[in-house]
């Protein structure tokens, strides 16, 4: 069980550098709600005691805002707190799973990513490495909140291990961003 606590302070830290990294990046804002969604779920689950749904829910969906960047601020802000409104009604007033809300933003974010891997591709014929770690990044989760959502006991090993396999990513957004990302020539 130590093991299992090193590895999920091994992800807060790393994940509360990236931000650091990847400023000034037009994923800055994206990086650092995943860092401050991970701090305060630690800060609410070990020093308050308390359960962190509702933050993780709250927090994957404000992570569409950074990413919507053809709406104007004001219909961005708009359709995130629809959205946040909308998960607050799920966790408390249906029995709909949030892991099922979550997996549907994440989706959204895995669409939005190979969008900009397209886009990119079309533009410079080249695939940016960075593109394909943040594919990677979301897939990972998706199928995290899948294989926890549907078998429990097989959920809690494979969450670690998509940790795990998160850490390693986050490492390689340490040093590589979307301004000096290797590419491969396709």
């Amino acid at each position: 069980m130590e093991l299992l606590r090193y590895i999920a302070y091994a992800s807060i830290v790393i994940w509360a550098l990236i931000p650091i990294r990847q400023f000034g990046t037009r994923l800055f804002l994206f990086f650092l709600i995943l860092a401050l969604l991970d701090l305060s779920s630690f800060i609410l689950l070990y020093v308050f005691k308390t359960k962190t749904e509702v933050i993780y829910l709250i927090g994957t969906t404000i992570l569409l805002y950074p990413l919507l960047t053809e709406l104007k601020n004001i219909y961005r802000f708009g359709v995130v707190w629809v959205l946040v409104a909308a998960a607050f009604i799920i966790f408390y007033y249906t029995s709909i799973s949030p892991i099922l809300f979550q997996m549907v933003i994440h989706l959204a974010i895995l669409i939005y990513f190979l969008k900009v891997l397209v886009l990119y591709y079309g533009l410079n014929r080249n695939v940016l490495l960075f593109h394909c770690f943040l594919l990677a990044y979301e897939f990972s989760l998706i199928l995290k909140f899948f294989v926890y959502w549907h078998e429990l006991n097989l959920g809690l090993i494979y969450f670690y291990l998509t940790t795990i396999f998160q850490i390693g990513i986050g490492i390689f957004f340490l040093f590589i961003n979307e301004k000096n990302s290797p590419f491969i020539k396709i």
